[in-house]
């Protein structure tokens, strides 16, 4: 039998209508800003041709060409799309995963040094260390590069990321695109890495190339070329996201914050209807504000009930499966108490309720640092997790009636029997970094969870195999791609963009 958990819910049926209610009315009352230059694609400036697309549409675009407004009609169009996918949906939703995917993730600017815990700018090395630490441990993947090294131009070091993760690594793995002169030389590095294969890269890249929302209702000049030059370039359908942060970007109630962030999704949805003709589905990962320092944060019971609440408006209006919202983040700075106690609480909970694939592995401070020894600890939470939902097996042989009667007349002498050196790997869980020893043993060597942790990360960063698969002529190329990003960047005045 394996671990049957079920989704909780936060949100009545009468309470989720409330909400879209006045998130449609918030949709078409609220225009979209569009703010900053854009670039020039194949037919003229990328986002005159995105207001051109939305006023066709039926949306009304401001004189100055800085508001787009979304009349009720349009929303209303929105909404009978979203019905009618509704409708198209299973009537019974997939069955939850019976295993856990666990990724190393993040894209900080900071590394907390393995040896000192010194938070200090992360580098190539950095990154490089890290890559072939991702590739050394079983079953673990990685969904994005953790580190963003500080070490090279800012202009181009999300490609140096890509280009280094390619040259470090047995496979690609997944960076964001925040600068759309760039783009280029992601299509390039990937289709390198990928033997050539350009038509695999338009069809499923592995860098994200989206436009991102920036809450309360705006699109930068910069998004827009992002997420239109991805298709031009590639065919591929545009992608717009949102992060909104309650206290910050949203009313401070979660209540307010999910009502706006749905009007968000039904703009956004407005968006890719007319541009492509096709519904984006929920985009919005809420997110709450610490109004004591200004910070937004990734974990706490608010954020889960936020990320609860978003979940189930996903499921009223999109179909699909509820699953609890949540994983291994964190505010802390270094790893310890907090980072294990706020990752802890947070993968249980959206454990419980469903969730079965998780990043934010190697993550602190909201993702703004990187740690190989945090890396470590998730590992090993999540591996506890592993064994959980596993669950129990019960036959003839696991029920062990006969030796049961045979031993237990005689008293605890079952560690001494055949039968447990059999089973005892996969019925008990053995952690490879959590103190068990008993307590006068571990004076005479008092070492923590953490100090194992530590010595585990020096020494995979020391013998970790790098696994790229490249050829000399193959790795030149990189380096000449990447001399060609940095020409770009120079003539172009490129800056380097905000993360998010």
């Amino acid at each position: 039998m394996k671990l049957l958990t079920t989704a909780p819910k936060v949100l009545t049926d009468e309470e989720l209508q409330q909400i879209t209610g006045a998130a449609e009315r918030i949709a078409s009352r609220v225009p979209l800003r569009v703010s900053g230059a854009s670039a020039g694609g194949r037919d003229g400036n990328y986002t005159d041709q995105l207001l051109a697309i939305l006023r066709a549409f039926g949306c009304e675009i401001s004189n100055d060409q800085t508001r787009v407004q979304f009349p009720a009609d349009v929303i209303g169009h929105v909404m009978e799309r979203i019905a009618g996918h509704r409708a198209s949906m299973p009537a019974e939703p997939p069955p939850v995963a019976e295993t856990l995917s666990y990724s190393a993730s993040g894209q900080a600017l900071w590394c907390c040094d393995a040896e000192t815990d010194r938070i200090r700018a992360a580098t190539v090395r950095d990154l490089a260390d890290l890559s072939h630490v991702v590739e050394a441990i079983p079953n673990l993947g990685r969904s994005h590069p953790t580190f963003i090294p500080q070490d090279v131009p800012a202009a181009t070091a999300e490609v140096q990321a890509f280009a280094t993760i390619i040259l470090h690594s047995s496979r690609p793995y997944r960076v964001s695109v925040y600068t759309a002169e760039l783009l280029p030389h992601f299509i390039e590095l990937d289709t390198l890495a990928r033997g050539g294969d350009r038509e695999a890269v338009n069809r499923e890249p592995t860098f994200a190339a989206k436009a991102w929302w920036n809450t309360p209702f705006m699109l930068t000049g910069e998004n827009i070329d992002i997420g239109m030059k991805a298709r031009e370039l590639m065919g591929r359908p545009l992608i717009v996201a949102t992060m909104p942060v309650a206290g910050a970007a949203t009313p401070v109630t979660l209540a307010g914050c999910l009502a706006l962030s749905t009007a968000e999704v039904l703009q956004c949805n407005a968006i890719s209807l007319a541009v492509d003709d096709r519904l984006m589905g929920w985009t919005a990962g809420p997110l709450t504000i610490d109004p004591r320092n200004g910070v937004h944060t990734q974990s706490g019971p608010a954020v889960q009930l936020v990320g609860l609440g978003a979940q189930q408006l996903s499921r009223h209006l999109f179909g699909g499966r509820l699953t609890a919202q949540g994983g291994p983040t964190t505010a802390a700075k270094v790893p310890g108490a907090q980072s294990m106690m706020e990752k802890t609480m947070q993968t249980t909970w959206a454990i419980l309720g469903g969730r079965r694939s998780f990043g934010s592995l190697a993550t602190l401070a909201v993702a703004d640092v990187g740690s190989v020894v945090q890396l470590m600890l998730d590992v090993e939470m999540m591996r506890h997790f592993d064994r959980m939902l596993e669950g129990m097996r019960v036959d003839e042989e696991t029920i062990a009636e006969e030796l049961i009667c045979e031993v237990a007349p005689h008293g605890a002498y079952f560690l001494s029997e055949e039968h447990t050196a059999r089973h005892f790997r996969q019925e008990l869980y053995l952690p490879e970094l959590i103190d068990t020893q008993v307590p006068m043993a571990w004076v005479d060597d008092p070492i923590t969870m953490l100090d194992n942790a530590r010595k585990k990360a020096l020494r995979l960063i020391e013998t970790a195999e790098n696994r790229c698969p490249l050829s000399d002529e193959q790795r030149r190329q990189v380096r000449e791609i990447l001399a060609d990003a940095e020409r770009v960047a120079q003539e172009q005045g490129l800056e380097g963009a905000t993360r998010m």
